[in-house]
């Protein structure tokens, strides 16, 4: 088996997943046209996604005719294909035999207005719709329906625009995270959202300005879009780490921070509950931040035993080599051998 993921790389899923797969020994290889601040490290980057229209599409042809052959299974990211973002390609893949599988990540497929209507609490609560396109994700699920053998979602939630999808947890590259000593006194509290919107930011900045009166030896910091490096050295630093507060469940840093042996704080929806399998994930709100994150500074032991079981937690679920076991499964279940 032979699979190709591509081509966005979207909080590292796209190589973490590749690299899994190698280490469980499927061939693999990760391929991203969409440089970000973030500098994960992919296989191959053609940064062809911030060049001008004639390099671009002469960049997609040549990608497409370079692993056209190779593969046997295209695990596409963020509904895009190797002709991004119209996909014209699609039905060459079916021609040839292989196997297509469509992994969403979020506004590529979310549908905003659903979720505005029936949630009172959602990522789309607060966000500006810039990358929410109608037209767009409808397309890119009326082609999953025709020409994708699986479809996967990276949070819950999208389970609601793309109800034929089956969710997978996040996957971490676990030996780039090393738990740190636990600090009976805590020093740091962090919060780094890529889309403030979305992450409930400024509910954290209320928290964070309520609290640091009465924790004056603790840094609340708030930082963003900063490169993958310089966030997992942050994320090994902190005691405590803020998540989301309108999606309901957890963001790929949170996963990474309780690699690290941390605890993290986010909402989760009551209804996703029964997915979490007694994930030591602080449950808060835009209500009751302030509150939950006096008393989790305020209480060590309870700190100590959530790291103890996040670094558990992270090996069991979201451990690289676990989720590509679960990727194989859905490929073989795709046709794929």
């Amino acid at each position: 088996m032979r699979v190709l993921h591509a081509p966005s790389e979207i909080a590292g899923q796209t190589s973490i997943l590749a690299r899994g797969l190698r280490e469980i020994g499927v061939e693999a290889w990760s391929l991203a046209t969409n440089p970000t601040f973030a500098n994960h490290r992919v296989d191959e980057m053609r940064p062809y996604d911030a060049m001008g229209a004639f390099p671009r599409y002469a960049g997609y042809l040549g990608l497409t005719a370079k692993h056209l052959l190779k593969w046997d299974v295209f695990h596409f990211h963020f509904g895009r294909t190797l002709i991004p973002p119209h996909n014209f390609d699609l039905p060459l893949y079916r021609a040839l035999g292989k196997k297509l599988v469509f992994h969403y990540h979020g506004c590529d497929v979310r549908n905003r207005a659903h979720m505005l209507a029936t949630h009172a609490h959602a990522t789309c609560t607060e966000c500006a719709p810039t990358f929410c396109i109608p037209a767009r994700q409808k397309r890119i699920l009326r082609e999953a329906e025709h020409h994708a053998h699986a479809e996967i979602v990276s949070t819950p939630d999208l389970l609601e625009s793309a109800p034929r999808a089956l969710q997978i947890h996040v996957a971490v590259w676990l030996p780039d995270y090393t738990p740190s000593p636990f600090r009976e006194t805590p020093k740091l509290v962090l919060h780094a959202p890529t889309n403030k919107g979305i992450k409930g930011t400024p509910y954290v900045e209320k928290a964070f300005a309520a609290l640091r009166p009465k924790f004056p030896s603790v840094e609340f910091r708030v930082v963003e879009k900063l490169d993958w490096p310089a966030l997992r050295l942050a994320m090994a630093e902190c005691d405590v780490f803020v998540d989301q507060l309108q999606m309901g469940w957890y963001g790929m840093v949170s996963a990474e921070v309780m690699a690290c042996g941390r605890p993290s704080m986010a909402y989760i929806r009551p209804d996703f509950e029964p997915r979490l399998r007694n994930a030591p994930i602080v449950r808060t709100s835009v209500e009751t931040l302030t509150a939950d994150l006096e008393a989790l500074l305020g209480d060590a032991p309870r700190r100590r035993d959530l790291g103890e079981r996040a670094r558990a937690y992270a090996e069991s679920q979201h451990d690289a080599r676990v989720v590509a076991r679960r990727l194989v499964d859905i490929y073989r279940a795709a046709g794929a051998r």
